[in-house]
């Protein structure tokens, strides 16, 4: 192992030392440190796997639910509500969760996440009123973010830095596929069952995967075999309460302003301007509490570290996550979207169109900012998606590799949380600016040719497009096409300007994963 990666391990211990009998056989030396092998390195591969795929699938599943939901529930107008009380507890408690594990141990906040994450899936599937369903969901992204925050810190304590690649590909797969799948998993539950069991089929899954956490990590991971003496947590007396409160505030109000932007289709609401300057307020009060307790705090273990935003390597990793979640996420809810408007396809059909997401971004942005109006079902979009998805999945990958190789060791946890806190931040932020743009422009177009009434109609379900007059229908969906074209020409400008936040990591010597 090279000088560059030694500051990266822990102290040489005694593979004999491990916590628990029927575990020492599973530790392997690797030069200073003992590493989790054999079957099981393999069943927590799969444990990780799974739960991976669990909480992330929950983004984009409900997709296809919602109309469905909004019916059994009798309540259509909080239905966006569903999606982003999730993401507001996900995004903003990720780097909480991180730093977290930190204080208290990886094995027990993995099993809690998972537990609570379990329990709120089922509250969801029993939920009988819209206000229900809010706060399961909002609970439910408390248990789904800490999951995916100790995996990805997991991920560099579970293996020895060479195998580093294999498994980010095999977690970066997981995330992709549940992104792309779970709009045709959510209309094929539909087909055959209740909207409930798009939530209630996370209880057994995740009973599985709990299992597996249980058994197959060591008591004390990723310190397994030292004693309590050498390896001491700091305990819940140093956990930064006032910068995780003001944290989760700013992400709140930054992604309640934009969603209730995207859905009033204005940008002067009062109200979307008033949480965005309670936002600004709120991020600075963030910023002030993290300088404060990295510089002159010796008791509170900062949620942010200072040393982060002192660091080009680290700024530029983190904008460069923003950007890639901004392009993926934005493509992943929006071709659904252009194949139900363009072509009048059912969800499970858009969902479907969603596999061949899977490979690079600006080129095929290129090409799908310029699809014409006058031939909406458009085949050469299904390869495009194959072009977006490998710079998309490529950039996500060499992140996560990059994240162990950018940070200091004792940063590691909280660093690869935050990398992913910001790609879910800039898909959530510009997913409502894209989608308040483009109705803004259809709006527009559409106010000399339809009645309020069908106005209404149309952006409140696309099935009412249906109903329009036959030249009217093919006026409007020419409409939606121009609209899908020129969000992504907005979307390939973002695209753009993720090359030029890989340059701040630019370096004479380059990185190299030994």
């Amino acid at each position: 192992m090279t000088s560059n990666t030694k500051e990266h391990v822990l102290p040489a211990i005694d593979v004999d030392e491990a916590g628990e009998p029927d575990q020492q056989k599973e530790l392997s030396r690797d030069g200073e440190l003992n590493y989790i092998t054999g079957w099981g390195l393999s069943f927590l591969s799969i444990g990780m796997a799974l739960s991976t795929f669990l909480v992330n699938l929950e983004i984009t599943i409900v997709s296809t639910s919602l109309v469905s939901i909004a019916n059994d529930l009798d309540d259509f107008g909080p239905t966006s509500w569903i999606v982003t009380a999730y993401l507001i507890t996900y995004t903003g408690g990720l780097v909480i969760w991180a730093k977290l594990s930190d204080l208290l141990g990886r094995k027990p906040i993995f099993v809690a996440s998972l537990l609570i994450f379990a329990a709120f899936s089922g509250g969801c599937g029993a939920a009988q009123t819209m206000t229900q369903l809010i706060v399961c969901r909002a609970f439910q992204g408390i248990g789904g973010g800490g999951i995916y925050a100790l995996i990805m810190v997991m991920l560099y304590e579970l293996v020895p830095p060479p195998r580093y690649p294999a498994y980010a590909a095999l977690l970066t797969t997981m995330v992709a596929s549940s992104f792309a799948l779970g709009p045709v998993f959510g209309g094929l539950i539909l087909r055959g069952a209740s909207w409930r069991w798009v939530f209630l089929l996370n209880v057994p899954a995740s009973a599985i995967a709990t299992g597996i956490i249980l058994f197959a990590v060591p008591r004390d991971f990723p310190n397994q075999g030292r004693s309590r003496s050498q390896s001491p947590k700091p305990g819940l007396a140093a956990a930064d309460f006032t910068g995780a409160i003001l944290m989760v505030s700013t992400l709140a109000l930054l992604i309640v302003a934009f969603e209730e932007a995207a859905s009033n289709l204005s940008w002067t609401i009062p109200t979307f301007i008033g949480r965005l300057c309670a936002a600004v307020i709120t991020l600075a009060a963030f910023m002030i509490s993290q300088w404060y307790a990295s510089r002159l705090s010796s008791v509170v273990e900062p949620v942010l570290p200072w040393r982060f935003c002192q660091s080009r390597l680290i700024v530029g990793l983190l904008l460069s996550s923003f950007m890639t979640g901004a392009v993926s996420i934005t493509c992943i809810i929006q071709i659904p979207i252009r194949y139900q408007t363009a072509v009048g396809g059912t969800p499970l059909q858009a969902g479907i169109k969603l596999i061949p997401l899977a490979l690079f971004q600006i080129v095929g942005l290129v090409f799908l900012s310029r699809g014409s109006p006058s031939n909406p079902d458009w085949r050469g979009l299904n390869g495009i998606e194959v072009v977006i998805g490998l710079g998309t999945g490529c950039n996500i990958g060499t992140a996560a590799l990059l994240t162990p190789w950018t940070v200091e060791k004792r940063d590691i946890a909280v660093g690869s949380a935050a990398v992913t806190q910001f790609r879910f931040l800039g898909s959530t932020i510009v997913v409502a600016i894209i989608t308040a743009i483009g109705n803004s422009w259809a709006k527009n177009v559409f106010l000399d040719h339809l009645t309020p009434v069908q106005l209404s109609a149309i952006f409140r379900s696309t099935e009412a497009i249906n109903d329009l007059p036959e030249d009217l229908e093919a006026f409007v969906r020419k409409t939606f096409v121009r609209s899908f074209n020129f969000q992504m020409s907005i979307v390939l400008g973002l695209s753009v300007a993720g090359m030029f936040t890989w340059l701040l990591m630019w370096q004479k010597t380059q990185i190299r994963v030994p």
